[in-house]
Formats: C-alpha cells, sequence, structure tokens
C-alpha cells in the first residue's frame, strides 16, 4: 500500500446517507489514491459508523466520534488534529468531487513552492428550491476577477480587503488543500465563529502564504435545506462573524498601508451589515445568533458612536438585497 501523501478529513454531523454514500464514491473515484481518511462525527443521534459500514473495509479509512457536540469549527479542528500527511483536505459528508480534484491540487501545491494552499473552482448542485442567485453571484465574481494561478499572500489580501472581504473568493473548504505546515503555522480555527470561520482562515492564511488557483470546475459543493450554511441562514447565527473577522484582522496588522486600508474596508462595510441586521428585524427573522460577535459590535458601537450612526444613515434601506 503507497504511502498516503493526503489526509483527507471529513467532519459529519447528522448525514444524508444518500449525500455522504455519494460524497465518499467520489473520493474512491479519484485519479489520486495516495489519500488516507478520517471522519470525525461530532455526536449525531444517527448512525453514521452504520451508514459508513461498506466503506470501512478499506484500512485507509478510520472513524471517530465526539462524545459531545463541538459545534462546526470545534468538529474541523478536531479532524485537523488527526492529520499526518503532508498535505491535507477537507471533504464534507455532502459534496462531490471530480475525478481529477486531488490530482490538480497536489499538481499545483508541489510545482509552486511559496503557495502553502489552492483552491479549485467548482459548480453548485442545488436540491430542495434553494435559491441560486447568491450562488451563482459568488461563482461569476470568482471566475471574473481571479486569475488562474499563483497569488502573492498580502498582494492579493490587500485586494480583497479593498473589496470588503467580500465575496468568499478562496471558496470552501472542501475545495481547498494545504499543506500541513501551513495549518500548524496558522492555528485552529476560530470556533466562536458558525458561519465566517472560512473565510477568517483564509485572511490568516494569506498572512502567512501565498495562494494557488485553478479556475477549471471540478467538483459540485451541494446546497440544500439542511446544509449548516441554510440553518445559519435561518437561525442568525454568524451575522456578526464579518464584522468580528474584520475586527480581529485589524488587531493583528502593524502600522501601515494594510491596516489603513482594513479600517477604510470595515468602515464602509458597517453600512451593508447595518442593512442585514434591521432586514432581519424587518422579516422578523432571528438576529442573535450564535458565538460571540454581538459583544464585539456592541463595544464597537459604544466606542464608534458616529461611524455606527453613519452607517446606519447609509444603510440601503430600500435598495437591492446585498449578501454579507
Amino acid at each position: 500500500m503507497n504511502t498516503p501523501i493526503v489526509s483527507i478529513l471529513m467532519p459529519t454531523y447528522e448525514p444524508n446517507p444518500q449525500h455522504l454514500a455519494e460524497a465518499l464514491e467520489s473520493l474512491f473515484a479519484q485519479t489520486e489514491q495516495r489519500w488516507s481518511l478520517f471522519i470525525h462525527d461530532d455526536a449525531s443521534k444517527s448512525d453514521v459508523l452504520g451508514m459508513i459500514r461498506p466503506f470501512m473495509n478499506d484500512q485507509r479509512i478510520r472513524f471517530e466520534r465526539s462524545a459531545k457536540n463541538l459545534g462546526i469549527g470545534g468538529n474541523w479542528n478536531a479532524c485537523v488534529e488527526r492529520a499526518t500527511a503532508p498535505y491535507v483536505q477537507f471533504l464534507f459528508q455532502d459534496d462531490l468531487w471530480g475525478s481529477m480534484h486531488l490530482e490538480k491540487a497536489l499538481e499545483a501545491l508541489e510545482h509552486n513552492s511559496s503557495a502553502g494552499f489552492v483552491s479549485l473552482e467548482h459548480l453548485y448542485q442545488y436540491e430542495g428550491g434553494m435559491p441560486v442567485e447568491a450562488y451563482e453571484r459568488l461563482r461569476n465574481f470568482r471566475k471574473e476577477n481571479v486569475e488562474t494561478g499563483l497569488h502573492k499572500g498580502e498582494e492579493f489580501l490587500l485586494w480583497w480587503i479593498r473589496n470588503e472581504l467580500h465575496p468568499n473568493v478562496i471558496g470552501e473548504p472542501p475545495f481547498v488543500m494545504f499543506r500541513k505546515s501551513l495549518l500548524e503555522e496558522v492555528g485552529p480555527f476560530n470556533e466562536e465563529m458558525p458561519q465566517f470561520l472560512d473565510v477568517e482562515y483564509w485572511v490568516r492564511c494569506l498572512q502567512k502564504s501565498d495562494w494557488y488557483y485553478v479556475k477549471e470546475d471540478i467538483g459540485a459543493f451541494r446546497v440544500h435545506p439542511a446544509a449548516a450554511s441554510a440553518r445559519n441562514a435561518a437561525s442568525g447565527a454568524g451575522i456578526y462573524d464579518r464584522f468580528t473577522c474584520f475586527e480581529q484582522l485589524i488587531a493583528s496588522l502593524p502600522s501601515g498601508t494594510m491596516r489603513k486600508e482594513a479600517v477604510a474596508a470595515r468602515n464602509r462595510a458597517l453600512s451593508t451589515m447595518a442593512w442585514k441586521f434591521f432586514d432581519r428585524i424587518k422579516n422578523k427573522r432571528a438576529v442573535g445568533g450564535k458565538g460571540g460577535g454581538s459583544g464585539v459590535l456592541k463595544k464597537f458601537c459604544v466606542k464608534h458612536p458616529f461611524l455606527t450612526v453613519r452607517a446606519v444613515l447609509l444603510s440601503p434601506w430600500s435598495g437591492p438585497q446585498k449578501n454579507m
């Protein structure tokens, strides 16, 4: 048996059995087979081990179940702690890889020594009547504004800051491969963030490393009502995450151009955040959310009342909806 070169990490929580099987089948169909798979279940009530039993004859697969629910970030971190190969790649329980996903990602990293991580473009697969506009805008923005190839970390981060860290141009974790050394340097995912934790992590990665982008569609991110992002949108979880990300980024930067740009971008983005907040109130949707972001926002409002009032006054109440 070949020594695994990629640690595949699959965090699970109450998975759809068919989606889970299809995700695993897309892994077994890879042209690159030097992988190991670690599945970590976040205390699901359903029998996840029973769902994956047909695949467990493969000695490359390990399974553990947490005794308590760790949340999204906690589950991701539990997976990362078990990674042993020089490259690390998440595969979520409901997403699908094209057969050359691992091969293409490894090729990009092995030929670009300064890149600590690589993203592969992908389609969005819609189920259950989910809206398509936001995801298609995101995909089109990436394709129109980001070129295939190597991007210098701090230069790209500055460009992204000027775009107010919106949208998620790096992409979702199941379509991002890392060098394990970068994960060790950057540290764990922020477990207080239920929604924006991947973007917050990309920001930290870009401060440490260059990034490579493959524009070719290789796989599909499944969008459906039971997915974590859809549940967060309904509950209001994570609505303060983007603001918290800005505050943490600003605090991490020394005085200079990037810090000034980050402060200016945060101030511009406040109006969009205010719109989102009051739009949820208007439509009687939850605004409390989870995590500590609300406390960070309240402290900022007290410390900067002028900026807060300005953001509310400039908020596009009657304009087209914007996505945070």
